[in-house]
């Protein structure tokens, strides 16, 4: 059974551990100092989770990023093992929290390239963001990463589901109701009632003229075992 207060380094020890693999081998294969497991945090960047690919094809990305699953991937016998495609899951981390900013300043490519990577755990998502706030805890928790898409067409507004709002003064995940004063099918009327799960915050509503978009909320992983 795997631990819920296991990180990335804990599960990557234990591996060597089940391997037989001092950290210093390790490290010889890996290229890289033989401090480096001692000195990681939580954390293990991209680069590092493709090597690892590389070289023990049999682990799971899954289990040694977010402690999904069984510790090796399944391959069955004469199959060639083919490995994730992991470059698909990488996504940027946009510190949104530290800029105050909001998220059209990223989506115009201005700034992806400064911005920390991480590894998705679903394909075809835009951004991660960092939660922060019990606003809507116990459902999404503070410190979460929320793996998100930009919604398109405001047609398909997923009433009454938690989405991350961007407005022209930051970034809001709540979930989202059409205004008692507004038509819910119209862009520029009124305005959108945003409601958290933690019941001592108020609703807000939102003038839809200060949105710059709507993403849907495809994956989020908690307790911080991100890459």
């Amino acid at each position: 059974m795997n631990d819920v207060n296991e990180t990335v380094k804990d599960r990557l020890t234990r591996f060597l551990r089940a391997e037989g693999i001092s950290k210093s081998e390790f490290a010889r294969r890996m290229g890289l100092s033989t401090a480096y497991i001692g000195a990681m945090r939580k954390s293990m960047p991209e680069d590092k989770v493709l090597r690892m690919m590389e070289l023990f094809p049999r682990l799971n990305r899954d289990w040694l990023l977010y402690g999904e699953g069984d510790m090796y991937r399944e391959i069955r016998p004469g199959a060639a093992a083919r490995l994730p495609s992991i470059d698909s899951h990488i996504v940027p981390l946009l510190p949104v929290e530290a800029f105050a900013g909001n998220l059209q300043m990223y989506s115009q490519g201005v700034e992806l390239s400064q911005c920390e990577k991480v590894v998705s755990p679903v394909k075809g998502v835009d951004f991660a963001i960092r939660v922060s706030g019990d606003s809507m805890e116990p459902e999404i928790m503070n410190g979460s990463i929320l793996y998100i898409k930009r919604i398109n067409d405001r047609g398909i507004i997923p009433w009454g589901h938690p989405v991350v709002i961007d407005t022209e003064n930051g970034v809001l995940v709540k979930m989202i109701d059409p205004s008692g004063d507004s038509d819910p099918y119209d862009d520029s009327d009124g305005n959108i009632e945003a409601k958290s799960y933690n019941e001592k915050y108020p609703p807000l509503r939102i003038q839809k003229s200060t949105i710059y978009g709507l993403y849907r909320i495809v994956a989020q992983v908690r307790l911080g075992n991100y890459i």
